[in-house]
């Protein structure tokens, strides 16, 4: 993400939010009303649209988000929605997740900790069973284990951060653990305490257990060094579909 310090001055001066909720949207008029209405009162909500046919720009208009376009990628979209966002703080929120009531306070207050430029929400997965709690708790061991969060656990940060890590690594997949790396390097990553909510389509393509070893064997060839286009090549045509929109 290019450094506009010129940009980044009138983003200083013309801004009156706090706090930016990021959503990147693609054929999710389903879902995408209700992350609206699940961001913190007083926030801004940036929608960000990668050219959706069912309505979402629409929906998220009339649940009283500005809407923005890119082209489609998750990083590319959430990367113009941080440049037209107008908060000190950034947070990235998919469009089938929800934040809890206390987003507000969780986030101001782990930001506030010494040392710390980000964070993220443990996950809840909505109406989930037995599996899908495992599902849920394994995410979250992950996430604080390896420091690596992904973005259907709200991910934040302070607008100076993301700017100075150069945002989402612009690949067609972990974008959000490449983020989450990238933060690393200037300070700590800390979870709230409230979860954030987020629906099963994820989990049920391929059922809770086929995705979960999908989900930790595509990690491990990241981790390994793999690149994430051959990742993605070979990842998203078994999920049938863009993952955690």
């Amino acid at each position: 993400m290019p450094d506009n310090a010129a940009d980044d001055a009138g983003h200083t001066a013309a801004s009156s939010f706090v706090i930016s909720v990021v959503i990147p949207t693609l054929d999710s008029a389903p879902s995408v009303a209700a992350a609206i209405r699940s961001a913190p009162p007083g926030a801004e909500v940036v929608v960000v649209d990668g050219g959706s046919g069912d309505g979402t720009a629409e929906e998220a208009a009339r649940a009283g988000a500005r809407v923005e376009t890119a082209p489609q990628g998750r990083a590319v979209q959430m990367n113009a929605g941080a440049r037209a966002a107008r908060g000190e703080i950034l947070v990235f929120l998919h469009a089938d997740c929800r934040l809890p009531p206390s987003a507000a306070g969780q986030v101001t207050s782990v930001l506030a900790r010494p040392g710390v430029v980000g964070g993220w929400f443990p996950q809840r997965i909505a109406g989930g069973g037995t599996l899908l709690r495992f599902g849920a708790r394994g995410a979250n061991r992950r996430a604080r284990w390896l420091d690596l969060p992904y973005g259907d656990q709200a991910i934040f940060t302070t607008r100076s951060a993301f700017q100075e890590v150069g945002g989402f690594p612009e690949e067609p997949i972990f974008e959000d653990a490449g983020l989450a790396r990238r933060l690393r390097r200037v300070g700590r990553l800390e979870p709230a305490g409230a979860a954030v909510t987020t629906g099963t389509e994820h989990w049920q393509r391929l059922g809770p257990v086929p995705t979960a070893v999908l989900d930790y064997l595509t990690l491990g060839a990241w981790l390994a060094g793999v690149p994430p286009r051959w990742i993605a090549k070979a990842y998203y045509p078994l999920q049938r579909g863009s993952r955690g929109r």
